[in-house]
C-alpha cells in the first residue's frame, strides 16, 4: 500500500493513499462471500447462487462496500504508520474505484500540535492579595444602615431636603390630566438631583395637609419626546413628612443584624470573611495569570476546525445563558462580531490550556486515582451539607461523573505546576496595585 503524507500546516495533514488490485480483489471477493450468504435469488437456494450471477447483478455495489471497509481499514494503517494523532473526523476526497484498479483516496485530517515543553521549575509569580481596609467595612456597615433604616413621622416642621414625605400629586397638559403624573399617597424622597427644579422647590417649606398648584417646564431630555419642553401644570398635596432615622452603628445593632454581642466582634467578622474572600480571589487570579503565562512560554499553532468548533460551543453556551435572562442578540442591538472574536480568543486559551496540562501530566506522570475522586466528592458533600454517598448519588444521576474527574486532573496538574514555581504573597490595597 502506498502512503504519502503532505503538510498543509501544522496542525494539518493530508494522506494520499493507494490500496494495491490485489488487496482490493481480495476485499471484493470477502464482500461476495458474505453476500453468497445473505442474497436470495429466484430460482436458487439460499446460499447456493453462482458467483458469476452474483457479480452480474451485484458488482457495483460490491466495489462500493469493499472500497468504503478499504478505507477505513487503510487510513487506520496510514495513521499509525506516520504515528499521528488525529483530532475528529477526517475529510476523505478523491476516492478512485474502478474495476481491475487500484482504489485510491485522500484524507485530510487535524491533528495535535506538536511542542516540547518549556522549562518553567523555579519560575517567580505573585499572588496578588487585596488587603481589607476599615473603608470597606464601613461602606458595609452603611448599606445595612441604610436596610434597617426607619421613617418616622415629623409633626413640628415643614419639608426639607432628605426628608421622604407621603404625597398626592399631579398634572396637566393643556387641561388634560398626564396618567405618568398622577399618584394617591406615594412616599418620595426630597432630593434636588432627582426632582424637578420646580417641584422640588415648591415642596420645600410645605407642612403637613397642605396643597399647591404651580406650573413647571419639562426639560428638553425628557424620556418622552411629546412632552418635552412642555409647560406642565402641577397640584401636590402633603399628606405626612418622615424622615430617615438610620440605627446607631453601636453594640444594640450588632445583636439585631448578627450573632455577636459587640460591634467589635461583628466589624472583625466581616474583617475574616473578606479577607477570605479576597484570598480566593487571589489564587483564582494566580491560575489565571500562571496559565497566562505557560501559554506565552509555549508557542504552538492549533488545528482550525478544532477552534471553530470550541468557537461555536462557547458562543452557543452564552447566547443561551443571555436568552435565560431575557437578552435576545437580535434585537438588543449587541455586536456580533465583537463577540465572536472574544468567543475566539476564549476558545484559543481553553484549547491551548488543554494542551499543555496535558503535556505536564504526561512530563509528571500524573494520573486521578480512586482516592481523588472520593476526596472531591467529599468536599463537595460538605459544601452542600449532605453526605458523601448522596453527592455521589446526583452526580451520577446528572452524568457529572466525566466532569468531576476532569476537574480533578486539571486541580492535580495544576497544583503541580505551582509545586515547581516560586509564589510569593503580594498585598495591595484594594482596586489598587499599590504594595503595602
Amino acid at each position: 500500500m502506498k502512503i504519502e503524507l503532505e503538510e498543509i500546516e501544522s496542525c494539518v495533514k493530508k494522506i494520499s493513499v493507494e490500496v494495491p488490485l490485489e488487496r482490493v480483489n481480495e476485499e471484493k471477493a470477502a464482500v461476495f462471500a458474505q453476500l453468497a450468504k445473505d442474497v436470495s435469488v429466484p430460482g436458487f437456494r439460499k446460499g447456493r447462487v453462482p458467483h458469476k450471477i452474483l457479480e452480474k447483478r451485484y458488482s457495483k455495489s460490491v466495489l462500493g462496500d469493499a472500497a468504503q471497509r478499504l478505507i477505513q481499514t487503510a487510513y487506520q494503517e496510514a495513521i499509525e504508520t506516520n504515528k499521528l494523532q488525529p483530532i475528529g473526523d477526517p475529510m476523505v476526497d478523491d476516492i478512485r474505484i474502478e474495476e481491475n484498479e487500484p482504489l485510491s483516496f485522500t484524507a485530510t485530517i487535524e491533528v495535535h500540535p506538536e511542542f516540547e515543553l518549556a522549562d518553567f521549575a523555579g519560575h517567580k509569580m505573585k499572588r496578588k492579595i487585596s488587603r481589607v481596609s476599615d473603608a470597606q467595612i464601613d461602606k458595609i456597615l452603611a448599606a445595612q444602615r441604610e436596610r434597617n433604616a426607619r421613617f418616622e413621622p415629623v409633626e413640628d416642621r415643614a419639608v426639607q431636603e432628605g426628608d421622604f414625605p407621603l404625597i398626592d400629586y399631579s398634572a396637566t397638559k393643556d387641561g388634560q390630566p398626564l396618567e405618568m403624573f398622577h399618584g394617591k399617597n406615594k412616599q418620595v424622597h426630597i432630593s434636588k438631583d432627582d426632582m424637578l427644579g420646580e417641584v422640588y422647590t415648591q415642596i420645600i417649606g410645605m407642612r403637613k395637609g397642605e396643597e399647591k398648584t404651580f406650573e413647571d417646564t419639562l426639560p428638553k431630555e425628557f424620556p418622552d419626546p411629546e412632552l418635552a419642553e412642555a409647560r406642565l401644570v402641577f397640584t401636590i398635596r402633603v399628606n405626612e413628612i418622615k424622615s430617615k432615622v438610620l440605627p446607631e452603628l453601636d453594640d444594640d445593632f450588632a445583636r439585631e443584624i448578627s450573632s455577636f454581642d459587640t460591634m467589635d466582634e461583628y466589624r472583625a467578622d466581616l474583617k475574616a470573611n473578606l479577607e477570605k474572600r479576597n484570598d480566593s480571589t487571589a489564587s483564582n487570579n494566580l491560575r489565571d495569570d500562571v496559565m497566562d503565562y505557560l501559554i506565552e512560554l509555549n508557542r504552538f499553532d492549533l488545528p482550525p476546525r478544532m477552534v471553530e468548533r470550541h468557537t461555536a460551543s462557547i458562543a452557543d453556551r452564552t447566547e443561551k445563558r443571555f436568552a435565560q435572562q431575557g437578552i435576545d442578540f437580535a434585537s438588543s442591538g449587541l455586536d456580533h462580531e465583537k463577540f465572536r472574536d472574544k468567543y475566539k480568543e476564549n476558545a484559543i486559551k481553553e484549547i491551548k490550556e488543554q494542551f499543555i496540562l496535558a503535556a505536564i501530566a504526561e512530563q509528571e506522570q500524573i494520573k486521578v486515582e480512586e482516592e481523588d475522586m472520593e476526596k472531591e466528592i467529599a468536599n463537595i458533600a460538605k459544601l452542600m451539607g449532605q453526605s458523601p454517598e448522596s453527592t455521589r448519588e446526583q452526580i451520577v444521576r446528572s452524568s457529572g461523573s466525566q466532569g468531576l474527574y476532569q476537574k480533578v486532573f486539571m486541580d492535580k496538574v495544576y497544583n503541580a505546576i505551582l509545586a515547581k514555581m516560586i509564589i510569593e504573597d503580594k498585598y495591595v490595597e484594594e482596586n489598587n496595585d499599590k504594595q503595602t
